[in-house]
């Protein structure tokens, strides 16, 4: 499949799904910049790539983003395509009965979980939004059944995908989410990924065989 002169930008590309994403885009030919808060792995992830760029930044904070793909737009002179990717919580696996997952999870984890995928997502969704004339989103989603935080951002990001989707179909971008289970193989959600983002079809897909389903 190529994907020659695609324009795409990538968030959480600093390891993991985010990284595999980047490296199988770049593969099929896109022109692929690499987003990441973290600055030494998203450089040497960028740095990797054919034709692409390293954007160091925080997907979370709204100015952030909107920098970030401003600054693709500025190298790459627009943006067909947006991955959105955030790092998912390992799975603990079931907890022994006498301890409920749900009183586990404190404030502060419950917080960063939502601020770093779905925040993450909405924000980096609407400043690609602003920069498309036409194009493709995708929303990676990692839902754990062990993980409550996990669960709930999961299907936030698919829900945000439906409204988008609905929202931007006249403007002529295509809006797609693709939900994982715990714990996901990066190459086969980059696999999917990439098919996504050159056919047609419904907004959501859940990765629950190997090569996904509607």
């Amino acid at each position: 499949m190529g994907m020659e002169g695609v324009v795409a930008l990538v968030t959480g590309a600093g390891s993991g799904i985010g990284a595999a994403v980047a490296r199988r885009l770049d593969a099929a030919g896109a022109r692929v910049a690499a987003l990441d808060a973290d600055s030494t792995a998203v450089e040497l992830v960028g740095g990797a790539l054919w034709c692409g760029m390293a954007v160091c930044a925080e997907a979370a904070d709204p100015a952030q983003a909107e920098s970030a793909v401003t600054a693709v737009v500025d190298h790459f002179g627009r943006l067909d395509l947006l991955v959105v990717t955030t790092p998912a919580l390992p799975c603990p696996g079931p907890r022994e009965a006498d301890v409920l997952t749900t009183l586990a999870v404190d404030d502060e984890a419950w917080h960063e979980v939502l601020a770093t995928q779905l925040d993450a997502a909405f924000y980096t969704t609407r400043a690609a939004l602003r920069a498309m004339r036409s194009g493709v989103i995708v929303a990676v989603a990692v839902t754990c059944p062990h993980l409550p935080h996990q669960s709930a951002a999961a299907a936030g990001v698919r829900g945000l995908v439906r409204a988008v989707a609905r929202d931007t179909a006249p403007a002529g971008v295509l809006v797609r989410s693709v939900t994982a289970r715990c714990t996901p193989d990066p190459a086969e959600v980059a696999d999917t990924v990439a098919d996504l983002a050159v056919t047609t079809g419904g907004p959501t897909w859940a990765l629950d065989s190997p090569a996904g389903s509607p």
